[in-house]
């Protein structure tokens, strides 16, 4: 897949797009449940929904904004890529943390939930072609590509896998 030139996206998004530089697009994008699963899959009890000073969301919370974030992002990407001109909301990921109860869920049904939003979104984005990838429209009132929203979407992933890893004391 080819990188979004730095004119395909608002400058804000390059804080996510900076952080998906694979050389390999499809082995990273697709490998990400991997290493959701290999990071947040085996922890101790409770340590999924505690809260890690100063963060206030608790992992669970996090995988949720995960989830949450995919699927917007699947949605803005799917309405550029085929042309459609209504612009896509700004969302407020606190007002979608706060809205879902993540305690009565298992850590690996979110991780499963969210490997599943990943394999159909990559489905998706390999029947794209150049044309409706080239596609531009507005998400939170911004310009953005078709193109850069998958690199948006694995950059996302990564920045909150860094910040993950921080919260369990291991190496970014």
């Amino acid at each position: 897949m080819k990188r979004p030139d730095s004119n395909e996206y608002f400058e804000y998004f390059e804080t996510y797009i900076s952080k998906f530089t694979p050389d390999d697009f499809w082995a990273e994008f697709e490998g990400q449940p991997a290493s959701i699963e290999a990071l947040l899959g085996d922890l101790p009890a409770g340590e999924d929904s505690k809260l890690h000073e100063p963060y206030t969301w608790t992992l669970k919370q996090v995988v949720g904004h995960l989830i949450d974030t995919e699927k917007i992002m699947a949605t803005r990407l799917l309405r550029i890529a085929v042309g459609d001109p209504t612009p896509n909301p700004d969302f407020e990921q606190n007002s979608y943390v706060d809205g879902l109860d993540y305690e009565g869920v298992a850590m690996s049904d979110l991780i499963e939930e969210f490997a599943a939003l990943r394999r159909s979104n990559s489905l998706m984005i390999k029947r794209l072609g150049d044309q409706q990838l080239a596609r531009s429209g507005t998400a939170s009132g911004k310009a953005i590509s078709a193109r850069a929203i998958p690199f948006l979407m694995g950059g996302h992933v990564n920045y909150h896998m860094e910040i993950m890893q921080v919260r369990l004391g291991l190496e970014s």
